[in-house]
């Protein structure tokens, strides 16, 4: 039996692909509550993170080039997760020249969960990064 605080795994990377439609966003919202139980977060460092999830994808998709084929037009979380932290990496490719926008509601909510958000761009792919620490862990 594994008790809070006693990881009995190593930090691991976890990485989902959905179609980029918010229909799916909902599979990256339970991963993400997921990992973070893996992680020993406490209760509501899970419910930010899906938070997270939900408002990186409102900046994320509508920046999806829908050129491409169905294939190419996904959305990537990739969770990288260790006791007392869990990050989340968002992405998806973008039509040429797109950003994506810090100055709406989405982006302010988006750095109001959490301060450690950082925004790449390259490649023709967007991503948002979020990081959430259990409050005794220290960075």
């Amino acid at each position: 039996m594994i008790f809070p605080g006693n990881v009995s795994w190593p930090s691991s990377v976890v990485t989902v692909k959905v179609p980029a439609h918010p229909d799916f966003v909902a599979s990256i919202r339970a991963m993400s509550r997921s990992v973070a139980v893996l992680a020993d977060l406490a209760l509501e460092d899970a419910e930010e993170l899906q938070m997270a999830v939900d408002e990186s994808a409102i900046l994320l998709l509508p920046l999806v080039d829908d050129a491409g084929s169905a294939e190419s037009r996904m959305l990537t979380a990739t969770f990288e997760v260790e006791e007392g932290c869990v990050g989340i990496v968002m992405s998806a490719p973008c039509r040429p020249g797109s950003a994506v926008d810090r100055t709406g509601m989405p982006w302010m909510m988006l750095t109001a969960i959490d301060a450690e958000v950082s925004v790449s761009s390259q490649g023709g792919e967007a991503a948002i990064k979020v990081t959430r620490r259990r409050e005794d862990i220290s960075s």
